[in-house]
């Protein structure tokens, strides 16, 4: 005769067994497409937790902050699942693409990457960009050759804050 408490450890540890399993899995240099993929499977946040515990989360943040289109289109999808020291990460890899792609940046703020004060503010930590003054002239004119009207209200809003002084 089978007893209760039994079955019912049978069960919890068959339930962690198939979680631990299903857990996302990344090679060393996951792909858009792959994170993606993850995100809609598992969700933004065990994707980012994976992301992290795999130590992978720094290779899609520096992927981010290179301004690469399709890197930055996965923000507004990890966004979600964002905490802690990630979430004080994205809005500095956006702020770094800035220059680089504003399009891209803006179109990832307006999808909820993330707020467009977080990211237009220039959130530096201490001296990763020695030159403030310098990105704000170079984001300014990055943001202002973007023509997209879909992206007209978050340009003018990143604009302002960028064009805030400190």
């Amino acid at each position: 005769m089978i007893r209760a408490p039994a079955i019912v450890s049978a069960v919890a540890c068959l339930a962690w067994a198939t979680a631990a399993v299903a857990a996302p899995r990344f090679a060393p240099h996951p792909t858009p497409a792959q994170i993606a993929a993850s995100v809609t499977r598992y969700g933004a946040g065990e994707t980012v937790n994976a992301l992290f515990d795999q130590h992978r989360w720094d290779f899609v943040s520096e992927r981010i902050a290179a301004g690469d289109g399709a890197w930055l289109a996965l923000a507004a999808k990890l966004a979600p699942g964002v905490d802690a020291g990630t979430a004080e990460e994205l809005p500095i890899d956006l702020a770094f693409a800035l220059p680089r792609n504003a399009a891209a940046v803006l179109a990832a703020i307006r999808d909820g990457a993330s707020d467009v004060g977080d990211v237009c503010s220039a959130p530096f930590i201490e001296d990763t960009v020695k030159d403030i003054p310098a990105y704000r002239r170079h984001a300014v004119a990055a943001v202002e050759r973007v023509a997209d009207p879909r992206l007209a209200t978050t340009k003018t809003a990143c604009l302002v804050a960028l064009r805030k002084p400190d």
